[in-house]
């Protein structure tokens, strides 16, 4: 019997320290100023922060690491123990992950075009159309534009690589490129141009009426889901949601 109970005893603290010891798989993209990797190769930024503080304080171990967008949304999708940030809860999305919300306040995003360019006119997103625009993989924006009837190759230039966007935005290979007032300053301060090279037009619509979240895989155990949900909360009723 003492064997028995002693057996138990093992399989059971072996159980919490398994649990203990579960490794998350971080995921995210490079979109600044909130999540990107800087010049020494590191990720950083607003939600980074934010992120790793929550982790942190809850003690898990965890890697994060940087994926073209479409290829971090399976991974967080279909690989157990692992989240993604910062993606947008929309109800497309809303069966594929458990959610943790909100990381960051609604973000408005915005066709830019170049400053040189007389010739553009819009006043509506209808008038888009008559335009191509470049816009990232299954982004948000690129699911709106969708909606609104935008059709890839056609008025959409459909791309992965957010580097390769802005090289063909400054080329002039695509008339607009969506993207919020921050991460076009950012990004042209990178390839040593000025926020003046360009123009704000429209706000793509039904963007930015929604914030920016956690999405954990399905595969991912509840109470860990519960668990950063909680540490979340408590972080931005002391700090505030940005």
């Amino acid at each position: 019997m003492r064997s028995i109970v002693a057996v138990l005893l093992l399989l059971f603290c072996y159980g919490l320290k398994a649990s203990d010891e579960v490794a998350l798989s971080v995921v995210t993209e490079e979109w600044r100023p909130f999540n990107y990797t800087d010049d020494n190769g590191v990720i950083v930024g607003r939600s980074t922060t934010k992120v790793k503080a929550i982790l942190d304080s809850l003690g898990y171990k965890y890697d994060i690491r940087s994926y073209p967008w479409t290829r971090a949304m399976s991974m967080a999708e279909h690989d157990s123990n692992t989240l993604l940030y910062s993606i947008f809860r929309t109800p497309e999305r809303e069966h594929k992950y458990q959610w943790v919300c909100p990381l960051m306040a609604p973000v408005k995003v915005y066709l830019f075009h170049l400053a040189t360019r007389d010739d553009i006119d819009v006043t509506s997103l209808e008038d888009a159309k008559n335009y191509v625009i470049s816009v990232g993989r299954n982004a948000r924006s690129h699911e709106t534009l969708l909606e609104k009837g935008f059709i890839e190759g056609q008025h959409l230039d459909v791309s992965a690589d957010p580097s390769a966007e802005l090289r063909k935005f400054l080329a002039g290979r695509v008339d607009f490129l969506v993207q919020s007032e921050w991460e076009m300053s950012e990004s042209l301060k990178g390839v040593e141009r000025h926020y003046t090279d360009v123009v704000r037009s429209l706000e793509v619509a039904n963007v930015s009426d929604r914030s920016a979240c956690i999405a954990f895989s399905k595969k991912t155990d509840k109470e860990i889901v519960n668990r950063v949900q909680a540490a979340l909360d408590k972080y931005n009723k002391k700090f505030g949601l940005e």
